[in-house]
């Protein structure tokens, strides 16, 4: 289990969130949240293994904004406000454990951080404007 994975799990823990991390399901179903009952399930065997802290902030995420609903993550292109916040909370979450554990970091560039944990391209502007709150706190 990777640092990022470790300092998720703590994250979790510290906000009342109980965290099912598991390598027994498909590596094409995806990690999930119940946020009604404060709870993440993570597929540790997901077929992309860089997306998975990721995904696992973008679950906390969920259940951080009290979503509605059994929520899965996807990869593709799923423009529900849900989703958004979902992923704007896991940019929340994620860049200052990124920070942290990162010797140097280049603000010219967001790319080795979208790259480390498979984020989709087109969220770039929303991982631009993330760091740019992260850095100048």
């Amino acid at each position: 289990m990777n640092i990022y994975i470790k300092r998720l799990m703590q994250y979790a823990w510290d906000h009342g969130i109980s965290c099912i991390l598991t390598d027994k399901l498909d590596a094409y179903t995806p990690s999930s949240a119940k946020p009604e009952n404060n709870i993440v399930l993570i597929n540790l065997k997901w077929h992309n293994p860089s997306e998975i802290a990721f995904q696992m902030a973008h679950e906390l995420g969920h259940v951080i904004n009290h979503d509605e609903g059994i929520l899965y993550f996807s990869s593709f292109s799923n423009k529900s406000k849900y989703e958004r916040m979902a992923n704007l909370e896991a940019l929340k979450i994620l860049i200052p454990i990124y920070l942290s554990e990162v010797d140097t970091y280049a603000d010219n560039s967001v790319m080795p951080f979208m790259e480390n944990f498979g984020i989709p391209k087109r969220l770039e502007d929303d991982v631009v404007n993330a760091f740019r709150t992260n850095v100048s706190n």
